[in-house]
């Protein structure tokens, strides 16, 4: 029988976690689905945990060499038989009546993309610390429809100092697949930071309907080293690329959103300047003077992030 539902998990060295979002998702209270795992060339024993699990609903891939895991998603997506595509990170897990309700809504609502709020829990801890609608301090009452200008809105760093801020990039949405085979939409196997909120905006630019629904249903593993291995100046760089690149797309277009392109220069101004503090840190770092000075001169709003760094260090 063709499955609702075919939960993608991507899996590298991952054996610490990858049985606990399996059973999360065999615990599911209802609806037909099938799990794709896809196993990115693990050298742990990640594989032997999940070939343990005895059960037809699971199907395994395995990769001779790691890919990455945007690739290992589009071929998950691409093997997949089922009607709605469910994203789950291998040390994240679900609550078991996620699919179900998140379906039903779906359904009901005719979504092409349906997400939930997101449980955020601490590594080793037994209690989440908090969720992502209540850490950016937005309403919990009602499901939103949510357009492509209000979610690149939430996808800009905090300020400096600041506490983390969480997009609704990191959501992970039920998605239709016949609306990702329409409109030939992948995960962009280029880019290394973002591919979630790439793949959701290229759904929203093509007017996929995305709710939120205010209820988390999904764990969120914060894992400190997962967190601490980017540069801010690689992420942030990144972040200019693939920002300039939806404009330019954006600009092309016949019937241009006005308020997504309004809101995506604002991104593109706060990532910018972002970048320049962080790589003039670096060359302070470095005792680069020279580049230090020359940074400051181009970009004098540095010295405002400066000052406000040691207001609030003198403060403390």
């Amino acid at each position: 029988m063709k499955p609702e539902v075919s939960v993608i998990i991507p899996a590298y060295n991952c054996e610490d976690y990858i049985a606990q979002a399996l059973e999360s998702v065999f615990a599911q209270t209802c609806c037909s689905f099938e799990i794709i795992v896809v196993d990115d060339a693990s050298t742990d024993s990640t594989l032997e945990i999940i070939r343990s699990f005895n059960d037809t609903r699971l199907k395994v891939i395995t990769n001779q060499h790691n890919c990455g895991v945007s690739s290992v998603r589009n071929y998950g997506i691409q093997k997949a038989q089922g009607d709605w595509i469910a994203l789950l990170d291998s040390d994240d897990w679900y609550a078991p009546e996620r699919l179900e309700h998140l379906l039903k809504i779906a359904v009901e609502q005719n979504a092409d993309l349906v997400a939930d709020d997101l449980f955020m829990i601490r590594d080793r801890e037994q209690y989440p610390w908090s969720t992502l609608l209540q850490e950016n301090k937005l309403p919990r009452d009602a499901i939103e429809l949510v357009d492509a200008a209000r979610f690149v809105a939430t996808d800009r760093p905090s300020p400096i100092n600041a506490p983390r801020n969480w997009s609704f990039g990191y959501t992970k949405p039920l998605i239709r697949r016949e609306f990702l085979l329409k409109h030939n939409i992948k995960y962009d196997e280029s880019i290394k930071v973002g591919e979630d909120f790439v793949l959701y905006l290229e759904c929203l630019q093509r007017k996929g309907r995305f709710l939120l629904v205010p209820k988390p249903y999904y764990y969120y593993r914060t894992r400190e080293v997962s967190l601490s291995t980017r540069k801010p100046t690689e992420y942030l760089a990144q972040s200019c690329e693939i920002t300039q690149h939806f404009i330019d797309q954006e600009e092309t277009l016949k019937d241009i959103d006005r308020q997504l392109l309004k809101v995506m220069y604002q991104n593109i101004d706060i990532f910018q300047k972002r970048l320049t503090y962080y790589r003039t840190v670096e060359y302070i770092k470095q005792k680069k003077v020279v580049l230090t000075l020359i940074q400051i001169i181009k970009c004098p709003y540095i010295l405002i992030y400066f000052t406000n760094k040691l207001i609030t260090f003198l403060e403390n």
